[in-house]
């Protein structure tokens, strides 16, 4: 028996289980059946695990969905909550249910009073499933919350609301709401200001799109504004003078674009520099290799858009617009500049994470996805998750037919709209997929043109999402969409439908892999009847910017027969998929490089988080202050190798007070003597705060604010320095040294270097700052 089949076998044999206390359950009265919420929690109060309890479990919450819900979970669903428990992947197709069969494992890891969470790409899942399952939850006296704001709140969210949601036995939220959360909790000043408690369990949906695809994007935190740089317009008006090949080299099977030696000495003749890799010119440098990435990585319509006058981003996994989400590093002010847009301001990060780093601090995570086979061994490098896949419960019996190759767009479009008309004319529901917003609307136009009607589903008009696709599998009904229709909503197919033939999902681009089976999936949901076909060219954009030299001699020569003839060469077909599978290890070698330089980031995220906990927490804060203010005294006097009077007047000015001291008359200029002097100084003027203030509780609130100030500042330096690290370790790659291991040396130089700097903005911020009280007695600080 093969690993996999062991595996699926296992889970059968606890679904065995489950299923033998199905007429137990089903004999209870209602208060007998939510009473097993009480009975479930003394047995893990006792010391049963929660799989000890899964059986019973299980079968309760089964039995509740069936008597609240009028739906009783099928066996390969009680399969895929098994399998989510075990912390693995639970691979279901679309419309298997995979809302019901998470209530199974939710509900049973909430039992433990340490939450359970269940994250969706997009807030309107979140709220439909919440809406759909609280009254089950709740009937087993569960609590059950929304982890974000809907539109009928208002905006001002106060941490002791948050802190219901995150409090709640079950929260249903997004994954990009729970990482800014994380952030901002990590970023306040007082314990009442905090509202996460420690992360226990989670579920993933559509797991593959945020574990894969978004793996290497982290969520920012901005805070003070730094100084624009001129740059980025200087560097986009270099990149116009330069010519492919001779002065840059673009590798866009790896996402990479560099300047050649020749376009090296071209910039340095442009910004009359000497040498373009020291350190006083390390800026230009910067620009020019974000303005490089902005001309020829980012592409418009395919990256972003530019609306109402703004650089939008878009999901390329679905094509949804990312509102409120700039690209780090200075690459968003660079597409900015190239786009002829104003530039916005350039923001300092003050924290940032990535979902591989978030999900590391769960206990237990899993996953579901209709697509995650494909990717399972990288699942279970990074992530230690099996993807298990369980049976359909009626056979897929949706017919998906070869690709259609043709050497043009045009050739392309043609035979995939004859494809769709036909069909229409016969009255089955159409799925037109394109592959960008623009592609969507060139295909909607030619619907037009041939007086076809239709919806287009794209990023311009997301918000209607759920309106077309509720009508997208009635009879006739053509929708256009771009890779979003990929994911979300099943489409449900309309009276006289199934005998039309269901669903007919039409495919006008190349696309990797997983993507295509996602929209192939959308047809033949439960075993009704569909289609999916794909129609690609030579041109498509996926081919154009990953295909050899070898095969783009082989396009050219095609392109002058002007052949209109379907391409059926078998070693074609064999070259396109090889061109897949090595554009996939490619992007898979991306992502673990992000996550090598991101594992230097997290143990650094963890060591501040966790001194910024104590600092929180401890009520007498004296003695951090003197060995902060000792440090930092220290190494304000190893800046200079002798001092004198006049010397130390400056220092004192500059970073102690703004008052004109009287040196002590005798004073050895001995850097002994000076610490000393500076320490029994600071301690006077420590004194002189401790007297505007009511007590000592506010005298430690006021050496925690300027604490955590200190650090939190610092932390925003190392942040800005390390993504400016990120960019400069590009050339590093053309030598013999390994950059992801230069990233982390110099990472962690740059840490330990963070806390000497925090340590004298410790002392800035003591001595400096004015502090009062306002009319309610709250103190009231101001750094300078």
């Amino acid at each position: 028996m093969t690993r996999p089949n062991f595996r699926l076998q296992k889970v059968k044999h606890t679904l065995a289980k489950v299923n033998a206390l199905a007429s137990e359950m089903r004999g209870m009265s209602d208060e007998e059946l939510k009473h097993q919420t009480v009975l479930l929690k003394k047995e893990l109060a006792n010391g049963k695990t929660v799989d000890d309890i899964l059986p019973q479990a299980f079968a309760t919450i089964r039995e509740a969905d069936y008597r609240i819900l009028g739906m009783f979970p099928y066996d390969v669903q009680v399969m895929g909550a098994i399998v989510l428990n075990q912390g693995n992947i639970a691979e279901m197709k679309t419309g298997e249910g995979k809302t019901l069969t998470a209530t199974m494992p939710l509900y049973l890891n909430a039992l433990t009073g340490k939450g359970a969470m269940l994250l969706t790409p997009n807030g309107y899942l979140a709220q439909r499933d919440k809406e759909q399952l609280q009254p089950v939850y709740e009937w087993l006296g569960l609590t059950v919350s929304l982890g974000f704001e809907t539109d009928d709140q208002e905006k001002k969210t106060t941490p002791a609301i948050k802190r219901s949601w995150y409090n709640a036995d079950i929260t249903y939220t997004t994954a990009s709401s729970l990482a800014f959360d994380y952030l901002f909790n990590n970023l306040a000043t007082r314990r009442e200001d905090q509202y996460l408690r420690p992360f226990n369990y989670v579920i993933i949906d559509e797991v593959d799109a945020i574990l894969l695809d978004e793996a290497t994007s982290p969520f920012v935190v901005s805070s003070r504004p730094t100084v624009q740089s001129n740059l980025y317009g200087l560097a986009d008006e270099f990149v116009h003078t330069l010519h492919p090949k001779i002065d840059y080299k673009l590798n866009e099977d790896q996402d990479a674009v560099w300047l050649t030696l020749h376009g090296i000495r071209q910039a340095q003749r442009f910004f009359r520099v000497p040498d373009l890799f020291v350190s006083e010119t390390r800026e230009i440098y910067r620009h020019i290799a974000l303005a490089l990435r902005a001309h020829f990585i980012m592409k418009n319509g395919h990256d972003y858009l530019v609306s109402e006058g703004e650089v939008v981003l878009l999901d390329e996994a679905n094509g949804r617009l990312k509102r409120g989400v700039k690209v780090n590093t200075g690459l968003h002010q660079a597409i900015e500049a190239k786009e002829h847009v104003d530039l916005t301001p350039n923001q300092q990060v003050a924290a940032s994470i990535t979902f591989p780093s978030l999900f590391g601090l769960f206990n237990k995570i899993s996953g579901m996805s209709g697509t995650a086979k494909n990717d399972e061994h990288e699942f279970f490098e990074v992530y230690k998750m099996r993807v298990i896949q369980i049976p359909t419960r009626k056979p897929v019996i949706r017919r998906d037919y070869p690709e259609e190759i043709y050497v043009t767009t045009r050739q392309k479009l043609i035979h995939a709209l004859d494809e769709a008309i036909e069909l229409h004319q016969a009255g089955r529901p159409i799925l037109l997929v394109a592959g960008s917003v623009e592609n969507s609307e060139i295909i909607s136009e030619l619907l037009l043109d041939r007086g076809i009607p239709h919806n287009v589903l794209n990023a311009f008009n997301a918000a209607r999402e759920a309106a077309i696709v509720k009508d997208a599998g009635q009879k006739g009904a053509v929708t256009v969409a771009t890779n979003m229709a990929g994911r979300g909503t099943d489409i449900k197919l309309g009276t006289g439908v199934k005998e039309l033939g269901g669903l007919a999902v039409i495919g006008t681009e190349m696309l990797p892999t997983r993507v295509k089976l996602q929209l192939a999936g959308r047809a033949g949901r439960q075993g009704d009847p569909g289609s999916s076909k794909f129609y690609i060219s030579l041109e498509d954009s996926y081919l154009a910017q990953n295909s050899t030299k070898r095969f783009k001699n082989y396009y050219r020569r095609l392109q002058r027969r002007s052949t209109n003839k379907r391409l059926k060469s078998p070693r074609l077909k064999m070259s396109i998929t090889m061109l897949k599978d090595r554009v996939a290890a490619n992007q898979q070698m991306s992502r673990s490089n992000v996550n090598k330089n991101e594992a230097a980031l997290k143990i650094q995220r963890r060591n501040l988080y966790q001194q910024r906990d104590q600092l929180m927490d401890n009520p007498h804060l004296e003695k951090v202050v003197g060995k902060w203010l000792h440090r930092g005294i220290a190494l304000y006097l190893a800046t200079k190798p002798q001092w004198n009077a006049h010397e130390l007047q400056r220092l004192m000015n500059q970073h102690f007070t703004y008052e004109i001291v009287k040196l002590p008359t005798g004073l050895e200029y001995t850097t002994a003597n000076l610490q000393t002097y500076l320490e029994q100084f600071c301690q006077t003027t420590l004194k002189k705060h401790a007297k505007v203030l009511i007590n000592n509780q506010q005298l430690n609130q006021f050496y925690r604010t300027a604490l955590l100030n200190a650090l939190d500042s610092s932390w925003m330096d190392q942040m800005d320095y390390l993504s400016k690290l990120t960019t400069r370790v590009q050339p590093w790659g053309n030598t013999q040294r390994n950059p992801n291991f230069l990233y982390q040396e110099k990472a962690y130089q740059a840490f330990e270097k963070m806390f000497d700097h925090a340590a004298q903005k410790t002392v800035d911020n003591l001595m400096l700052s004015t502090i009062s009280l306002d009319d309610d007695n709250n103190l009231v600080v101001h750094f300078n």
